[in-house]
């Protein structure tokens, strides 16, 4: 039945193979051990068995997966409670596409046990997915498991149809004893251990063991069988409370599902009230193929010349009032035109690409042997069966073998076209773990959503809510210019500065609601360009910019924890790529008037500043402060979504005062004032919202803007930033919201952050007291340091803290963070363990991966480290073990050995990575060198602080290190040649070969 577009769930589900009706209040609830899904297509075929056996929700134990969460896949959706580490055990639902919607809960229990809620009409149904111990198992486990399953019943509401389902390895007999928690019906005579057990928590919770209820012959009671096929039991049970027993209409094994278990799949009738549910059928937007600009000759200039004929068209019709909005809407559709004409879209991408018809052939041939033999077991048959489960394991393995050595194949042509972008797109596929896709969530109260339309609510509730916290910032008055001051021109946009504008976009970004990809305006010609400058030119007149631009598409990325959990995602927008061309024209012009009034604490996306800056200066006050004995003290502050909370009104003041022109700001408002954003989930999009303090994640303003209203907050709270923390009491380093208060005491300390912190909520920003840190830095570590009370908060005080992604201590220990660096490293590696085992790819890309994806996540920030010899050690046990698997071993007098360590280096014929630690050392060094003299590193690296040395033989300094090796390489006079950079970068080439280093 259809309405409005809408598909109701028909009233009876008629099977032209059997005849049978299912009416719309019947469901079949299923257990299925399936004894692994850990293996090629296993998924793939589970789906197909359920559907050929019209199985609703079916319970499966033993899935071995790793995790929790929630998969998709076409008509069924899994959701699965497995061991967090190992491939041991797991259970999890899968749920057909007629009940899916009615999933009200899922609770991920442990890898033996899980339960799911289905709303229904007058009663929902919680269902518990248990798989018990062996009969074998010790009395205190098999004990602790029930108990863990009583209390997950207790919790389940009193109201709901309970039920009990999965493989229990209980054998229940017929004792006249156990009345009427048993039925007649069972396939054994006597119960076991286990199924006195069953029987006990089944009357204790009354409830009824179902599977022993209904008249059938004794081949569809079995549930499991040996592997000689000898031995058959009566293992998997379905247990229903007693008051609804009469829903439970049938339970018996079906024999002809396989998913090679020696388990067979149970099917159980219930007849229930379940709700009704309309399915609205969406679209997917489709991407243009802008790949063919580049790979395709002729394609970029047939584009160009049918983006001007589309323009033709409009110029020709254009009226001269027009608005921003209109003309927009115009170059939108001469873009969108000519890319399908063109370019068209990207095809489809195949989940799995290796299961083809020759898979779907064997597995279907084993099935048909399958059901022969449940029909009669003969030896012969038997055989035939075995050697078609053998074939079609061997065929799956093989196919995805082949498919995978495809798949290095294109990485090694990737590799020979010199196709940079595609080739680390390939890798990088290849070694992302599997994240399933979102398709449902929970509510504020922890209830899970499934119908598509909450759940595209629920997060747009979640991100509306994130977005528009009420404001901690207090009123400000907008403030007038000064009667004196002369505010500077700011010229209009030139063709050249909307054309550069373009230029900088980036390629193959995901684009915003328009759909429109950055290929497609930055490749689209000159006379694109210019009527795009026209609607720049209008904008900044007329301070108005179309509608579309100012929507925001919100996407939830999981970062850790309950993938149901909105909380634990966070959202990147994607904007208007239109926009992001007049934010580029934008920036341009505010510029200028930013960035040299930013004080010298900021390094945050700044031009010729990066990290490594306040890395570099955090350590050399480290440094030189234990070298003195004069301890500092430091408060790492965390703001909670610094950037979505920034109060506006703080901010345009904050430019007011800086002196940027009031144009500039009038244009920097509109681009706020209006932002809206949607959430995007898969294909469903929610209803707008509007945000209306912080600014537009993803804007190239953003970054910009945030540093202007963070200088003011440092300003008002009158925090010194021109000195150091040699010869004053307190400091601060910043990148971006990043920030390290730095005391000379811990008075020091307090008296900054409460200023900034009276500051700070002026602008909106609240502090994260649960992230933020305090750490002590003495040579004395005996103080006692559990917690930091400052003010109204109290800060966990902590002996090494992870800033910018450097591990800073207690006591500068250099060696924590080389650890650190190896651990990380490590853990890349075991992602790319498959690339440097393969024999397919070459020992050049093998390197090239060692040196572009390994080896950066070693060495970054080592161009500040001190190394002692055993440090330098760790790092080349690191190395050499890389090598050791590109080279492999060398064969000597008919017998294979592991090459030496100076044969890997002969063969390798690169710097080793101390050596290239040593050579960034000193590149840094000479960059330090040439920086102005108010720059705060250089000024760290010059200054001292007041204070004695200790006794005996000081610790290595980075600068002894720096001189060291340019003694070494015999450089004379190294800080004179380094301020010549054409002369340093020489020296530093030839030091690559030297034996020096």
């Amino acid at each position: 039945m259809i309405m409005k577009g809408k598909v109701m769930l028909p009233d009876r589900i008629f099977s032209k193979r059997t005849g049978y009706v299912k009416t719309a209040n019947e469901f079949s609830l299923c257990t299925w051990n399936v004894r692994t899904l850990n293996r090629p297509a296993a998924f793939q075929v589970l789906c197909q068995q359920l559907t050929q056996h019209r199985a609703d929700v079916t319970a499966l134990q033993e899935i071995r997966w790793v995790g929790q969460g929630v998969v998709k896949r076409a008509d069924y959706t899994a959701y699965y409670s497995c061991h967090p580490k190992h491939h041991l055990f797991g259970t999890g639902f899968v749920v057909g596409k007629r009940l899916q919607p009615l999933i009200i809960d899922f609770q991920p229990i442990n890898e033996r046990m899980c339960s799911i809620r289905i709303k229904g009409k007058f009663q929902n149904y919680t269902i518990i997915n248990v798989h018990a111990p062996t009969e074998e198992s010790a009395p205190e486990e098999k004990e602790k498991w029930y108990y863990d399953v009583e209390s997950v019943y207790s919790k389940a509401p009193k109201g709901d149809v309970k039920v009990i389902i999965g493989d229990l390895n209980a054998k229940i007999g017929r004792e006249e004893v156990y009345r009427p928690t048993i039925g007649l019906h069972s396939l054994h005579e006597t119960s076991n251990d286990n199924g006195t057990r069953l029987i006990d928590l089944a009357s204790s919770l009354n409830m009824a063991i179902g599977s022993t209820c209904f008249p059938h012959k004794n081949i569809h009671k079995v549930t499991w069988f040996s592997a000689d096929g000898v031995t058959r039991n009566q293992i998997d049970h379905i247990l229903i409370d007693r008051r609804h027993y009469s829903n439970l209409l049938d339970v018996r094994s079906h024999r002809g599902a396989n998913i090679d278990s020696d388990h067979y799949l149970v099917v159980c009738k219930m007849r229930a009230r379940i709700s009704q549910y309309k399915y609205t059928k969406t679209v997917r937007t489709r991407k243009f193929d802008t790949s063919k600009l580049k790979r395709r000759p002729g394609v970029n200039s047939e584009y160009i010349e049918c983006v001007g004929q589309e323009l033709d068209k409009i110029t020709d019709n254009r009226n001269s009032n027009v608005d921003s909005d209109e003309i927009w809407q115009r170059l939108k559709s001469a873009v969108t035109t000519a890319a399908t004409k063109v370019l068209g879209h990207e095809e489809k991408r195949k989940r799995n690409g290796w299961f083809d018809d020759e898979c779907q052939k064997v597995t279907d041939a084993k099935n048909k042997a399958h059901k022969l033999l449940q029909q009669k077991l003969t030896r012969c048959r038997r055989e035939d069966y075995r050697n078609l489960r053998i074939k079609e394991k061997q065929l799956h393995k093989r196919k995805k073998r082949m498919f995978e050595e495809q798949q290095l194949k294109e990485i090694a042509n990737s590799y020979s076209k010199q196709e940079s972008r595609i080739f680390y797109k390939q890798v990088n596929s290849g070694k992302k773990e599997f994240k399933p896709r979102t398709s449902a969530c929970r509510n504020k109260d922890a209830q899970l959503l499934n119908d598509r339309t909450e759940v595209i609510k629920r997060w747009a509730e979640h991100f509306q809510e994130l977005l528009n916290k009420p404001s901690v910032a207090t009123h400000i008055d907008e403030v007038e210019a000064p009667l004196n001051h002369q505010w500077l021109e700011v010229s209009q946009p030139s063709l050249e500065d909307t054309r550069a504008a373009s230029q900088k976009l980036k390629n193959n970004k995901a684009p915003g609601n328009d759909n429109i990809q950055s290929e497609l305006l930055k490749y689209a010609g000159s006379q694109f360009e210019e009527e795009f400058h026209k609607l720049v030119l209008q904008i900044w007149n007329s301070e108005v910019m179309p509608e579309e631009w100012n929507t925001a598409v919100i996407c939830p990325l999981h970062k850790k924890g309950d993938v149901l959990d909105c909380q634990n995602y966070r959202g990147i927008s994607l904007l208007n790529t239109a926009y992001k061309i007049f934010a580029n024209v934008l920036f341009g012009k505010l510029k200028p008037f930013v960035e040299p009034r930013l004080g010298e604490y900021q390094c945050g996306f700044r031009p010729g500043r990066s990290t490594i800056d306040q890395i570099f200066s955090l350590r050399q006050i480290l440094e030189k402060t234990l070298e003195f004995n004069a301890d500092t003290y430091h408060l790492f502050i965390d703001f909670k979504a610094a950037y979505d909370n920034i109060s506006r009104d703080f901010l345009y003041q904050a430019m007011h005062e800086i002196g940027v022109p009031p144009k500039l700001i009038s244009l920097t408002r509109m681009t706020l004032v209006a932002s809206q954003s949607i959430v995007k989930i898969q294909t469903d999009l929610s209803d707008p919202f509007r945000t209306h303090d912080g600014l537009r994640q993803g804007d190239a303003l953003s970054c910009l803007l945030f540093n202007v209203a963070l200088d003011k907050c440092i300003r008002d709270s009158a925090i010194e930033t021109t000195g150091n923390i040699y010869y004053k009491s307190a400091q601060v380093l910043g990148y971006a919201d990043d920030i390290d208060v730095i005391g000379r005491s811990a008075l020091a300390v307090e008296s900054a952050y409460l200023a900034l912190e009276a500051s700070s909520l002026e602008a909106g920003l609240q502090v994260n007291a649960d992230k933020t840190k305090f750490l002590r830095v003495s040579r004395d570590l005996r103080e006692d340091t559990a917690h930091k009370n400052i003010g109204q908060h109290t800060f966990g005080s902590v002996n090494e803290f992870v800033y910018l992604g450097t591990l800073i201590t207690n006591n500068n220990n250099i060696t924590a963070e080389i650890i650190k660096r190896i651990l990380s490293a490590n853990k890349c590696y075991f992602g790319l363990l498959k690339y440097f085992c393969s024999k397919i790819l070459s020992r050049n890309i093998k390197i090239l991966l060692y040196k572009t994806l390994l080896r950066p996540i070693l060495i970054y920030g080592s161009e500040t480290w001190v190394l002692s010899k055993k440090d330098e050690n760790r790092l080349l046990v690191f190395e050499r073990k890389i090598l050791r698997r590109i080279f492999g071993a060398v064969r000597e007098n008919q017998i294979w050995r592991t090459r030496y360590n100076h044969e890997l280096y002969d063969v390798y014929k690169d710097p080793n990575i101390i050596t290239t630690i040593k050579i960034g050392r000193l590149r840094w060094a000479g960059h330090v060198v040439r920086m102005e003299s108010t720059r705060m590193p250089r000024q760290l690296l010059y200054g001292k602080p007041e204070g004695r040395r200790s006794r005996g033989r000081p610790k290595l300094r980075w600068l002894d290190g720096v001189e060291r090796d340019l003694k070494n390489i015999g450089v004379k006079n190294w800080k004179e040649k380094a301020l010549n950079r054409a002369v340093w970068r020489d020296i530093l080439d030839q030091a690559k070969a030297h034996p020096g280093l």
